[in-house]
């Protein structure tokens, strides 16, 4: 039997109880490979007895400190240019790190997975006959002062997947003697929960969302933050609203998934909305059960990021949904789209650009149908959980 120990970042536990992708990644792809070939236990913050009596994986809970807790709140209400948040960041990952590390050191496993927070190869003792991976969901390995540090950490891993060939060729540039440790692992979603769900999406959102089949909904879904492009959308949205009034806009999400203060970025979208804002829907973080019947229902879904999206879950989850898709060409988002067939691409920090590919879409009816099958029928072929777990044995070596 293989044994495997996940680390995930310091912020989140797992089961997602409070939202997180990362986290819900964690769940959904080692909650697979648990079985009686493969041992996984989850080193987070903990979820709770409840929770995780639900797991099929064993869990292991840091539990906060007073003091994390106050670096955390200041870190969710600064802005990512303040260096408040990254002295705040920098003390909780110590902390956390430090703690998660010793509890390593009293177990015996095979393979070691660090997710998305490099600064924990720092605090982890490998013994010989172990694997170290590394699975970097965004580009923190580019972080120009931590690089010298990286780059002699990263020569005790053995492995660093990258969610996209984007995140691979980014890695790559700044480690290149380090080249051939980096492989590209897509992300995937789960058909069988995002898909079309019909007239049962309006009668399960009826009591959260109600719909009129009138109006023409446009949907987003994610973190409420300016690398996000809300803002964007929005002033897309207002164009579009000006000539075509029976759209409607819904942002789904919060400035850091359940819980998560209000911010200043939050207070300016909402300012930016109030001239149509009978026309546009602020939700709140919404956890997948609710999200799974939004995503259906929506006649657009719009994914306008304006920083490098490493591999977004949420485009996948619209694409599994058979929901027609708008996404700026950022990141690794043109590795899971397929221009005109599978999505509509456009350019980043755009507006004009979003208003028109919205506007296309919904004077075609019967493209938006065409967009929405081929996408779906684009996961069913290559990004399910399946796939992704039968690829991950095979990195990790922990299948014969």
């Amino acid at each position: 039997m293989a044994s495997i120990a996940v680390v995930v970042p310091e912020l989140l536990p797992v089961p997602p109880v409070q939202g997180g992708a990362v986290e819900h990644w964690v769940q959904e792809a080692f909650g697979r490979m648990q079985d009686e070939h493969t041992r996984v236990t989850v080193i987070s913050r903990p979820a709770g007895a409840e929770s995780n009596s639900a797991s099929p994986m064993a869990h292991v809970g840091i539990p906060w400190t007073s003091t994390e807790r106050w670096f955390a709140r200041i870190k969710e209400r600064v802005t990512w240019r303040n260096p408040l948040r990254y002295l705040a960041k920098i003390q909780n990952v110590w902390s956390y790190g430090r703690r998660a590390g010793a509890a390593l050191r009293e177990m015996n496993v095979d393979i070691i997975n660090i997710q998305n927070e490099p600064n924990l190869m720092f605090f982890i003792e490998k013994r010989p006959g172990q694997k170290l991976v590394l699975h970097m969901h965004n580009e923190h390995l580019g972080m120009r002062l931590l690089r010298p540090f990286y780059r002699r950490a990263l020569a005790r891993v053995d492995t660093v997947i990258c969610v996209s060939d984007y995140i691979r060729r980014q890695a790559v540039r700044f480690y290149p003697e380090h080249a051939h440790k980096f492989t590209v692992l897509l992300n995937s979603t789960e058909p069988a929960v995002f898909r079309p769900y019909g007239d049962e999406a309006t009668d399960a959102l009826a009591k959260v969302l109600p719909l009129d089949p009138q109006l023409r909904y446009l949907l987003y879904v994610g973190r409420l933050t300016e690398i996000k492009g809300v803002h964007v959308l929005i002033e897309a949205f207002r164009k579009l609203h000006a000539r075509r009034p029976e759209t409607r806009l819904v942002i789904a999400g919060s400035s850091f998934f359940a819980g998560a203060a209000t911010t200043p970025y939050i207070e300016s979208l909402v300012a930016m909305a109030a001239p149509v804002k009978d026309a546009i829907i602020f939700t709140g973080f919404l956890p997948h059960h609710q999200l799974k019947y939004l995503y259906s229902a929506a006649d657009v879904i719009v994914v306008p990021s304006v920083w490098q999206d490493p591999c977004p879950l949420v485009v996948l989850e619209a694409m599994s949904s058979g929901t027609c898709l708008v996404a700026t060409a950022v990141g690794g988002v043109p590795e899971l789209v397929t221009d005109g067939q599978t999505g509509v691409l456009v350019p980043a920090d755009d507006a004009a650009a979003i208003t028109a590919a919205v506007e296309g879409l919904l004077e075609q009816p019967a493209r938006i149908e065409q967009v929405g099958n081929a996408a779906r029928q684009r996961v069913l072929d290559a990004f399910t959980w399946e796939r992704l777990v039968a690829d991950q044995h095979r990195i990790f070596g922990s299948r014969a």
